[in-house]
């Protein structure tokens, strides 16, 4: 790992711990006995830094959800699978996003170019085996399944419900609400793997 993986590394777990606002340039440089004047040479302002570090820690998130999901086979149980990991992960995540585009939001639009660009390109081809696979209904516009799915999935990470109601709780409520939805998308067989899926990974 070279210096500056290193910095991103440390930076994002004191970011997404402490609040991107709350942490200064001169704590990273304490926190990793460096000089501040190193993590200027090497990303130029603190939100490059910032930048960096949550799009390491988005990246981190995926490759989790990836290893979970590496023996499986069938789209539709991976698709649910994977959000109901984005939505365990809301509480966190949507602080974090609410902080970003709250105080820095250069940093937020820019990020949310790419999270929200590899999530949708993860869903398409989710939504497309599905339809291959025959577990949803080929009645239904793919695109709008898609973007349905997509800005419900977005609306958990930024609701600010999270600082209002239990986070088990809402996490349930979100889950069950978009499982519903996709069912509807299902055809028969789709939904005996929603209903399977439903059994098999969420408390609810």
């Amino acid at each position: 790992m070279t210096q500056r993986d290193n910095i991103i590394h440390h930076a994002s777990k004191m970011f997404v711990e402490q609040g991107i606002k709350a942490v200064r340039m001169d704590d990273i440089a304490q926190e990793l006995s460096i000089s501040k004047r190193t993590l200027y040479e090497l990303f130029g302002d603190k939100e490059e830094l910032i930048f960096q570090s949550i799009k390491h820690y988005s990246e981190q998130a995926r490759e989790r959800r990836i290893k979970q999901i590496l023996d499986l086979e069938n789209p539709l149980e991976i698709m649910v699978i994977s959000i109901r990991d984005m939505i365990d992960a809301a509480p966190v995540a949507g602080r974090i996003r609410r902080n970003m585009r709250r105080f820095y939001p250069t940093v937020y639009a820019k990020l949310e170019e790419e999270v929200q660009a590899t999530s949708q390109n993860d869903l398409k081809r989710w939504v497309s085996e599905c339809l291959e696979c025959g577990y949803f209904d080929r009645r239904i516009r793919s695109e709008y399944a898609i973007k349905l799915i997509h800005h419900s999935v977005h609306g958990v990470l930024v609701n600010t419900l999270h600082e209002e109601t239990p986070s088990d709780e809402l996490v349930s409520l979100m889950s069950y609400s978009l499982l519903i939805f996709i069912r509807g998308l299902c055809t028969v067989e789709g939904q005996r793997v929603i209903d399977e899926c439903t059994q098999k990974y969420f408390n609810i």
